[in-house]
């Protein structure tokens, strides 16, 4: 249902044949043009039909990526010319994107499975050529010249040579960039027959060059002399977090505006506001610009918006992101033809796709049997439901005290709740691959961070406990998950205060003998009940007096309303309609009559379909995330940890081989990605972390055609490094090098010459602990220097190693 083309553009425009797709000169531009249904993945790999607009909501999404490399700024121009013929020429609406080479759009990495190549024109034939591989839908980049200046530790570099491909891999690197190094070497070190090896290839960790073979360490040595060695230290993060701001562009200029540089006569922005923005502040007779920061620039083009300002909006776009100094992707679109990436930097966008539409209302309003079995079946029903059962399993539910203690509640008490307190739920149903078991921990709009702080511990204590099989969620007041919902068979109700105020011993959780509670949804995964007086509103309302209880219902509440509200009371009670209430229930309510203000129904969202990110780890608390767009479960790499946004919940993936960091700050790294987040996204929104091999179909409905069997010949890193060298694969083997994860103690820190480290104090990088030099060493220069590794050094006694430290001027 897709089809793309791919052209390159040098002083006229060829049409390229598929052999060369993703293949790129950094001396010529190119023009990516690819036409999809939405949701539905762009590519030369996906059969190419002819796709008609059905006019029920469903059309095509077409996209023209304009390609060049900043090193030719006037065939850039050229090529965004040729790219605006192309647009008049389809006669369609469609996105147009200016893309600058290695800073690539997520979308039009998609197009391309096995990623791009951006190669340098006009090297010499014959010669070594060098490349970096990055990113996870890799771009393999050419880099000229050959030298150690080009090394950074946190890269992945191959060096093609006519005899020997090396692979050079950074002690930072990541470790998918890793295996997608090594697949790449092997490609070049392949011949024309598949699997004959016409080169060897050979493995060089970063530091460690010294131990490679002699004849490898001599060749590598002719073209970068050891002697010499100097590797840049990873970069810093490039850019801190910061909100997406909107601007409208404006002819004349208007008060304290900003210019912005064009060709044509020069636009004027004025900012409008700051996330969150919303699609209301998008006015149809106006353009705008939405600085997403690294997520993009925008121009966004309203139906009636003036010609002279549609013309030049894609110029004042790029003019924003040359002045605050953006290497994000910048497009320009028109209304109702926004794509995904620029509808997610809104709060609650109302996403236009009948096919999703149809799916979002039969996951709603479902009353087919959602049992464990039924879902696993119909995964794309638990994920739109967010169902992976139907809330029969047994549960556990403890209260977190101050003191340190876990008060467990019995089961009459489970579906109440105070604002001021925390609580543990563990949850096991039985589900078609075995049982499985979810840790909520649910933390009180009202609770104070140190009582969040303990439960969290206690969390993760339980989980641990639980040899981490369970799925952990982080889950708050008010934005509790459907399945959550559900377990309480909707009578979930949470009241003022905390639960020792109605039992001073701490030990049992009882509702307030008077109460009225406001509630709201309309079928039992929606249904919350809240305690009146802190700005809780519904259509209906659950008044209790001692033994007696009232469900009053307003006139505009629908039958399902009131139904989970006759639910929600759970004993006998007495049906009040708005205007016919009687004086036993005035009575009853008594000076809380200011409190019973009905709410409209809420209109359904239409959430946004998911997205998947890849997370890189940097210094300790510092993450990164890189989209990939048209993703399925081929995306997800035992080795990696990866957030799937769903919107109205964060779900982290582990993989089993990703490092325990990952494992670990698992919760950080949803709360770092929704900090960083341009589009404001609630801190509280909820997390739900899970593990490879133990996906519910709540999660793996998102993926299209999920298998459970997909890693079971999975070759981890180790293997293939052994695989590549020509040995025996060693398995279990703990290597930190051979592993990919530079976990030990050594590997971890930064390395300098030891020119720098017997230098002067004042001249020393600020890094560098005064008392331990000798762990900013490479591998290679430690042994030189001490005539031994950093391991044997390390089992001595202190008192001689301060002594061999001495010796060779590092102490």
């Amino acid at each position: 249902m897709s089809s793309q083309q791919f052209m390159k553009q040098e002083s006229g425009t060829e049409l390229l044949h598929r052999s060369h797709y993703g293949t790129f000169y950094d001396t010529e531009a190119y023009l990516v043009y690819s036409c999809s249904l939405p949701g539905q993945p762009a590519g030369p790999d996906v059969i190419r039909r002819e796709i008609k607009e059905n006019g029920n909501g469903e059309y095509a999404e077409r996209h023209v990526h304009a390609w060049a490399s900043e090193r030719s700024s006037q065939l850039a121009a050229l090529t965004l010319r040729r790219a605006t013929q192309l647009l008049s020429h389809l006669g369609s609406p469609v996105v147009l994107y200016r893309e600058s080479a290695t800073k690539e759009s997520p979308r039009m990495l998609s197009y391309f499975r096995d990623g791009i190549r951006i190669l340098r024109n006009g090297s010499l034939n014959g010669g070594p050529r060098l490349y970096r591989v990055r990113g996870y839908r890799p771009v393999v980049l050419q880099l000229e010249p050959v030298s150690w200046a080009q090394l950074s530790s946190d890269g992945v570099f191959v060096l093609d040579t006519s005899n020997l491909i090396v692979l050079w891999l950074g002690r930072a690197a990541n470790l998918i960039e890793k295996i997608f190094g090594a697949k790449i070497a092997y490609r070049m070190a392949r011949g024309p027959e598949k699997g004959m090896m016409m080169r060897r290839i050979a493995i060089a960790h970063d530091g460690y060059e010294q131990t490679l073979p002699v004849t490898d360490r001599e060749l590598l040595n002719n073209l970068l002399e050891l002697r010499s060695r100097s590797v840049r230290p990873p970069p810093p993060i490039a850019e801190s977090p910061r909100p997406a701001r909107l601007y409208k562009v404006t002819q004349p200029p208007r008060v304290s505006p900003i210019s912005v540089p064009s060709q044509k006569s020069a636009a004027r922005l004025e900012e409008i506001k700051r996330a969150p923005l919303y699609r209301e502040d998008l006015s149809d007779d106006s353009v705008y610009i939405v600085d997403g920061g690294s997520r993009g620039v925008w121009a966004w083009v309203g139906a009636n918006a003036p010609a002279s300002e549609s013309r030049g909006a894609l110029a004042a776009a790029r003019g924003l992101a040359r002045a605050k100094r953006l290497t994000g992707p910048v497009a320009t679109m028109i209304a109702g033809r926004e794509p995904l990436e620029f509808a997610a930097l809104f709060h609650r966008w109302s996403w236009a796709d009948a096919r999703r539409d149809v799916r979002v209302r039969a996951a709603r309003s479902a009353t087919t049997k959602l049992d464990a079995v039924s879902l696993a079946s119909n995964a794309w029903l638990a994920a739109e439901a967010q169902l992976p059962d139907d809330g029969s399993g047994s549960l556990r539910m403890w209260r977190v005290t101050l003191e340190g203690e876990l008060f467990e509640v019995e089961r009459p008490q489970q579906a109440v709740f105070f604002d001021q307190d925390c609580y543990i739920v563990l949850y096991t149903y039985h589900a078609p691959t075995g049982d499985q078991t979810v840790l909520y921990y649910w933390m009180g709009g009202s609770s104070p961070n140190d009582l969040r702080n303990l439960g969290a511990k206690e969390a993760r204590d339980l989980y641990i406990k639980l040899a981490r099989l369970p799925i952990q969620a982080w889950i708050y007041q008010g934005k509790e998950p459907a399945h959550f919902l559900q377990i309480f068979k909707g009578r979930m109700i949470t009241y003022i205060g905390s639960a020792t105020d109605y039992d001073p011993s701490g030990r049992r959780v009882v509702p307030p003998a008077r109460a009225l509670v406001a509630v709201s949804g309309q079928y039992t995964r929606e249904a919350r009940g809240v305690q009146a007086g802190r700005g809780a509103g519904g259509a209906c309302y659950v008044l209790r007096d001692g033994a007696r209880a009232w469900v009053w219902c307003a006139a505009g509440a629908t039958g399902d309303e009131r139904e989970v509200a006759k639910n929600m009371a759970a004993a006998d009670h007495t049906l009040v309609m708005q205007g016919k209430e009687k004086a036993d229930f005035w009575a009853a309510l008594g000076d809380r009559r200011q409190f019973l203000q009905p709410s409209p129904l809420k209109e359904v969202e239409r959430p946004l379909p998911p997205r998947l990110f890849y997370v890189s780890l940097g210094a300790a608390s510092q993450y990164s995330f890189e989209e990939i767009a048209s993703f399925s479960q081929y995306e997800l790499a035992p080795e990696m940890a990866a957030l799937l946004d769903a919107h109205a919940a964060v779900f982290v993936w582990l993989g089993a081989h990703c490092g325990p960091r990952a494992r670990d700050d698992a919760r950080s790294l949803a709360l770092a990605y929704l900090a960083q987040d341009p589009a404001a996204r609630d801190p509280e929104t909820p997390i739900i972390v899970i593990s490879q091999g133990r996906e519910p179909p709540n999660f793996t409905g998102f993926f299209p055609h999920w298998k459970n069997s997909m890693w079971k010949g999975h070759k981890t890193f180790s293997a293939i490094v052994s695989a590549l060298e020509g040995k025996a694969i060693v398995r279990g083997s703990n290597n930190s090098l051979n592993s990919g994860n530079s976990e030990n103690h050594f590997d971890q820190h930064e390395k300098y010459p030891l020119s720098v480290l017997r230098g002067p104090k004042e001249h020393m990088p600020p890094d560098v602990d005064p008392l331990t030099k000798e762990l900013y060493l490479t591998h290679d220069d430690f042994v030189s220097t001490f005539n031994m590794a950093y391991n044997e050094f390390r089992s001595l006694p202190s008192w001689k190693q301060k002594e061999l430290k001495k010796a060779v001027g590092l102490f």
